[in-house]
């Protein structure tokens, strides 16, 4: 099921735990709880309050960056599309997708209290089936058995996506949110960096296209986002290079590796294995073997 579905209920984390910048396949279904967290996904920064719920399609790059000083606490669940569109297709409301295909990834706040507790309250049943179906699974679960949980995590999932899609109607499609200098100057750099990282990218082309000075751009983008210019332009690049590994089988790790920036297949290939533990090649055997 975990390639399917994944969920966690209230994780909470204090300080010593770091997020980098990561995607995935699955859409996500985020609920923040509580902290002091900013959340970046590519180019857009939000600060969150309780009860914020982002919705991303998990392809574009996203982090995490909370304080190191206040508990940080949030529900996430991870879904295949093509896992729950044939239920959706059944409904004849393929609509319910639309809010992950079409906001770009898109904050929901406000007041609509029924619909967050329903999200929540399913979060949390998803999460305590996904745990029974592993003592089950070692205890040498039944076909019969098997189905009818998948059965259930499927009308849990399509009841939030309803939630979701209500939310979606009543509030912006994009929250505008009040920017401070800070915010907007480095919302720029990293627009800047997603439209050039398959190039050459310096401190100094920074300065000199935003005409902020080195010092202040970097000062400001490890403060707002947590990890360095220079880290966020290697993660644009692995991100790009996971997405070709899967996407383009045909293509050499070579081709893969210079199309996304690097200017070596062995930086390449040491800079994937130190971030993921594997080789590309191994990376994309496995993907293709989850595909086939």
């Amino acid at each position: 099921m975990e390639k399917w579905l994944k969920s966690n209920y209230k994780m909470k984390s204090l300080g010593e735990q770091t997020f980098d910048f990561h995607s995935h396949a699955q859409y996500e279904i985020y609920y923040f709880h509580g902290g002091d967290c900013k959340y970046l996904i590519h180019n857009t920064i939000y600060h969150l309050q309780p009860g914020d719920i982002i919705i991303m399609d998990g392809l574009t790059a996203h982090r995490a960056n909370p304080s190191l000083f206040k508990l940080y606490e949030r529900s996430v669940v991870h879904f295949s599309p093509d896992w729950i569109k044939p239920v959706i297709e059944s409904l004849q409301m393929p609509e319910l997708l639309s809010p992950f295909e079409k906001m770009n990834n898109c904050l929901l706040r406000g007041q609509e209290e029924s619909e967050r507790h329903s999200i929540l309250q399913s979060m949390k049943k998803l999460d305590q089936l996904l745990h029974d179906e592993q003592s089950y699974l070692g205890e040498g679960i039944e076909r019969k058995q098997k189905q009818e949980v998948e059965a259930e995590m499927k009308v849990l999932l399509v009841s939030m996506l309803v939630q979701i899609f209500k939310l979606s109607k009543k509030e912006n499609q994009k929250l505008l949110m009040q920017k401070n200098e800070k915010d907007i100057h480095v919302e720029k750099i990293a627009d800047y960096i997603n439209g050039r990282f398959k190039e050459k990218i310096t401190l100094d082309d920074l300065s000199i296209s935003l005409n902020l000075s080195k010092f202040y751009l970097s000062r400001i983008f490890k403060e707002v986002t947590g990890t360095t210019v220079m880290d966020y332009v290697m993660a644009c690049r692995l991100n790009q290079v996971k997405y070709e590994l899967e996407m383009n089988p045909e293509k050499t790790l070579m081709e893969v590796a210079i199309e996304s920036g690097f200017e070596s297949p062995a930086h390449f290939s040491r800079f994937f294995k130190r971030k993921l533990g594997v080789t590309p090649s191994e990376y994309r055997r496995k993907k293709q073997r989850l595909i086939d």
